[in-house]
């Protein structure tokens, strides 16, 4: 059975920041690369309840690392206070699916204002 662990641990999020998200998995003890790209359907990142981000759809792949975009929104979406679990799932072309083998805890930061800036 293949095994997916996040090398990168996940910083703390404050809402109302927008940024890439950077996570780094490995299979089996492996990091995956550039070269495994080929061999991924999908990958699933959950942080919480309600922010999904789904690659390729969504985010890049830079410097061994899955970017994960949050806007604004998503991280207002988030209850301050709160530790939310993150989650990921890898879809293999082949048909299998393996989470990460245990997930981990962001704490979320208050911002004093929760307006979303606009550009």
């Amino acid at each position: 059975m293949s095994e997916t662990n996040c090398i990168e641990t996940i910083p703390c999020i404050k809402q109302g920041d927008a940024y890439d998200l950077r996570i780094a998995l490995d299979l089996n003890g492996e990091a995956l690369t550039e070269a495994h790209l080929p061999l991924l359907h999908c990958v699933e990142f959950m942080l919480g309840d309600g922010v999904r981000k789904v690659w390729p759809e969504v985010g890049g792949f830079f410097d061994g690392a899955f970017l994960m975009p949050l806007t604004q929104a998503d991280t207002l979406s988030l209850e301050d206070g709160e530790t939310v679990e993150f989650d990921a799932r890898v879809h293999f072309t082949g048909g299998a699916v393996v989470g990460l083998k245990k997930k981990l805890k962001v704490r979320i930061y208050d911002a004093l204002s929760e307006v979303v800036l606009d550009d």
